[in-house]
């Protein structure tokens, strides 16, 4: 029986997909569509459609389709929503916690309630001011994060005040003892609130896949790339999004050392929103066990060690009012794409061009271009307006102030972008490569307005402009490789204006320095692996300022989907096993805590119960023929001044680490 499977990989900017021989390692067939962010589901099946019709032309694809025993998907979809500051709003309950912090929410409120360290109730919940923290932000959020002082050692608290939010909202509701057993309150905090953020997002993905994948007879369980690397279905995936950050940059790095054949390198995935790195030694990426960082925020996410920045294709050009120009992080759509899709754009924009039009708190060439209308938000006057303007096409800010008769510095765009219901179009590097000619796929003169505009903000010319664009991008690119890997043997930070910042530019210069002594430059000891679209635009500039070689294999362009069906179901538990009063001892799973009188015992039900729990969750998540690997790392310490033995050590903790692992399909 001959085993293959179907890869996809959603991205800010494409919809990657590939059939998959899994037993031989060959792709039968690709393709690469838009995404279209308002509605998923037509990427989705122009993908899926375009591979099966490409299949139609080859002799066995009967025999193909009858053995496709999976279809997998990654995406970088929660990735850009974070880094981009996207997604639902949501209301975050804190219990006993008091932090002077920033959150991934404006709407929060704090409530008494608190466990200590061994999961006893310090102090009582307080249910009625539950009660009106929930009724106070239910209008204006979509969803719920819940995170307790403690809650790993007893989530009693937690799930008292989710069960008070269904009854009163019915809204989604997440806990953080549910995405992480690790300390570490305010990281467990912000990874709840990220993934209710994420619910909605990953939910219409999930679903405009499933119901594609019906109209065209596939039964192949869907599967989900974790950031890990490794794979849950679809059903725990849509529970807990927050898992799949990163889960197209874990994909990218499977792909790449497929399609590389390498151990050891740096593998970059640039798409049309972020560019994404990691280091590959000996045939795998390092997972970074404090939890992934994405758009600024700490997670308690195991992820593969990937630094993620945001630029890309699709990266916002800007201009400051001081003349500062820059690339990124935010992504937009192309000018050169939407004003090949809504040609009036082109007036609009040579209106700007005419009027010196430079507003302060935004870049003249933007455009907006309505998603979806608010369902559960309460929108201003002014808000509803805006929509009104763009609710059947796209304009430009300059239109739709002159429409409402605004200053355009005042128009109440930007927290329409922030929840998803409006996107942007602006100039990108993609526009720029329309201008110079090194790629033509839709509206050049668009671009080249667009661009002109821009250089006239920065106050040079057409030609000027977009060199320092490019070699801003390669910068980037040089700095992120560069950062990457160095970071694990010196604690160096290249910010700008510090000497460290200045030292770094001189290296991506590379010119030898003739009037004095030394020179900087920089050499990587190993290849680079550039992956994506837009990759053979930017890095063979880039790359050779590190002088090193640089890889771009075959199917570079769909690396991630290739990367979604050469990976397994893993999942970890770890149990804590610490002496508690009376010579007696606790065992702290996921669920709660035991106490037990003999060591040995603890032990005994520690390492049972991750067995059990292991493997429910590989089963649960999908997992086939399971394996079980049970680790047991024991701490200890000794009396103040006195020598390391038998006799003067002091337990302080175990820890067992439980993993199981299964391939995805049977």
């Amino acid at each position: 029986m001959h085993n293959f499977a179907i890869g996809i990989d959603t991205g800010g900017t494409f919809t990657d997909g590939v059939i998959f021989d899994i037993d031989n390692g060959l792709v039968i067939a690709k393709t690469k569509v838009i995404t279209q962010r308002e509605n998923l589901e037509v990427a989705i099946n122009n993908c899926l459609g375009n591979l099966l019709n490409i299949l139609e032309k080859k002799q066995n694809n009967k025999y193909i389709l009858d053995n496709i025993r999976m279809v997998s998907l990654s995406t970088t979809l929660a990735t850009n929503a974070i880094v981009e500051g996207q997604g639902a709003d949501v209301g975050l309950i804190l219990i006993g916690i008091d932090l002077d912090k920033k959150y991934p929410t404006n709407y929060f409120a704090k409530v008494k309630g608190k466990m200590d360290v061994r999961g006893k109730e310090r102090e009582k919940l307080d249910l009625e001011g539950v009660k009106k923290a929930i009724n106070e932000l239910k209008g204006k959020v979509e969803a719920f994060a819940i995170s307790g002082y403690m809650s790993i050692r007893n989530p009693m608290h937690e799930l008292d005040v989710a069960r008070v939010v269904k009854e009163l909202t019915g809204y989604p509701t997440v806990c953080g003892h549910e995405l992480s057993s690790d300390l570490g309150v305010y990281e467990r905090t912000v990874t709840a609130v990220l993934n209710a953020r994420l619910i909605p997002l990953i939910t219409d993905l999930i679903e405009a896949v499933k119901k594609n994948l019906r109209s065209k007879g596939i039964k192949a369980p869907l599967m989900v790339v974790k950031g890990d690397g490794s794979l849950i279905n679809e059903k725990v995936a849509m529970e807990k999004p927050v898992e799949t950050i990163l889960s197209g940059p874990a994909a990218s790095v499977l792909g790449g050392k497929v399609l590389s054949k390498i151990e050891n390198g740096v593998v970059v995935d640039m798409g049309g929103t972020t560019t994404d790195i990691a280091l590959l030694r000996n045939g795998k990426p390092a997972i970074n066990e404090q939890g992934a960082t994405v758009g600024g925020w700490l997670t308690r996410v195991k992820a593969a060690d990937i630094s993620t920045i945001g630029l890309g294709g699709d990266s916002i050009v800007t201009v400051s009012k001081n003349r500062t120009l820059d690339v990124g992080p935010q992504k937009v759509y192309p000018i050169a794409w939407i004003s090949d899709e809504y040609s009036h754009l082109i007036n609009e924009l040579k209106e700007i061009k005419s009027k010196n039009y430079f507003p302060i708190s935004s870049q003249p060439t933007t455009v907006l271009r309505l998603i979806k209308k608010p369902e559960r938000i309460e929108l201003s006057d002014l808000e509803n307006k805006v929509i009104k303007i763009i609710e059947k096409e796209p304009h430009t800010i300059f239109y739709v102030s002159k429409v409402l008769e605004k200053d355009p510095n005042l128009l109440p765009w930007e927290r329409l972008v922030k929840i998803g219901s409006i996107h942007r179009a602006g100039l990108t590097p993609t526009d720029i490569l329309h201008v110079t000619g090194d790629f033509q796929i839709w509206n050049s003169e668009a671009s080249t307005i667009a661009t002109d505009i821009m250089a006239d903000r920065l106050g040079v010319s057409r030609e000027a402009f977009i060199e320092r664009v490019l070699d801003l991008v390669y910068f980037k690119i040089f700095r992120l490789i560069v950062e990457s890997c160095i970071k694990d043997t010196i604690k160096i930070s290249f910010e700008e204006n510090t000497p460290h910042g200045e030292i770094l530019k001189e290296m991506f210069r590379g010119k030898k320095a003739k009037d004095r002594f030394v020179s900087f430059f920089a050499r990587l000891n190993v290849p680079v692996v550039a992956l994506g679209a837009p990759v053979r635009a930017y890095f063979p500039k880039a790359v050779k300022k590190l002088n090193t070689s640089l890889m771009i294999p075959e199917n570079a362009d769909v690396a991630n989907a290739i990367g979604t069906v050469n990976s397994e179901v893993i999942e970890r538990v770890k149990i804590t096993v610490k002496p508690t009063e009376g010579g007696a001892y606790t065992v702290y799973t996921p669920e709660g805590k035991r106490i037990f009188m003999g060591l040995d015992e603890a032990y005994d039900y520690g390492e049972e119960y991750g067995r059990e729990y292991a493997y429910n969750k590989a089963l649960e998540a999908g997992a086939s023929g399971i394996e079980i690997i049970i680790e047991r790392n024991e701490s200890y310490s000794t009396l103040a001044g006195g020598a390391y033995n038998d006799r003067n050590k002091i337990f302080i903790e175990t820890v067992i680490n439980v993993t199981a692992k299964g391939k995805p399909y049977k």
